[in-house]
């Protein structure tokens, strides 16, 4: 039986995040080589340093250093000494990574792993009676999902909203609801979550334990 891991935060101190590309010179659109429409959804910064700033910034107002802050993955760009980089200029002390499909030069070292609470591929997280499920990639069906245990997710940047009692927690989607590129409070996610239907389509609609 799959268990969901109790956290030891307040509800309240924990935010979610994915898809930062910190380094990513194409995703910036003073410094992108893509050509249309690929570069549309380029983030509209002129340099990559101010695009860079601004995630960082973006994570430090928002999150303080005892808090937690979950990563759904693609953490940055522009070879190893970037994922260091992005990781020390963040205050927060906890950051759980969760591996995105962009992630492998840390999951070739174990010196960048060290920089994480905890780097894995999917998580079954629970804080103070809420449970859920983080992971890279939205999925229609999940553990405990026809129980309303909602997903949180990234990798499609505000492309694809998924069924279910889910939320793409990725940096772009935010910035399509608040206009700035920062992490999403738990709490938050859970709401817009929950105001979602229950995705059915499975086997569960005949046997729900």
């Amino acid at each position: 039986m799959i268990k969901f891991t109790a956290l030891p935060f307040k509800i309240d101190q924990v935010f979610l995040t994915s898809d930062t590309h910190y380094g990513h010179k194409n995703i910036c659109s003073g410094t992108s080589e893509w050509e249309p429409p690929q570069n549309e959804g380029c983030r509209k910064f002129d340099t990559m340093e101010e695009m860079n700033d601004a995630i960082v910034d973006g994570i430090n107002r928002q999150v303080k250093k005892t808090d937690l802050l979950i990563h759904c993955g693609d953490w940055s760009f522009g070879g190893e000494p970037k994922i260091a980089e992005f990781r020390y200029r963040i205050n927060c002390e906890h950051i759980m990574l969760l591996q995105g499909n962009h992630d492998h030069k840390i999951t070739q070292n174990q010196v960048y792993e060290g920089l994480f609470t905890e780097f894995t591929q999917i998580g079954f997280y629970s804080i103070q009676g809420l449970r859920f499920v983080c992971a890279h990639y939205p999925m229609s069906i999940w553990h405990q999902s026809h129980h309303d245990v909602p997903l949180f997710y990234g990798h499609v940047h505000g492309s694809f909203n998924n069924v279910g009692k889910s939320l793409d927690v990725g940096m772009d989607n935010i910035y399509k609801r608040t206009g700035k590129y920062e992490p999403i409070r738990l709490d938050e996610a859970n709401s817009i979550a929950m105001s979602r239907d229950t995705y059915l389509e499975s086997h569960h609609n005949r046997f729900t334990s």
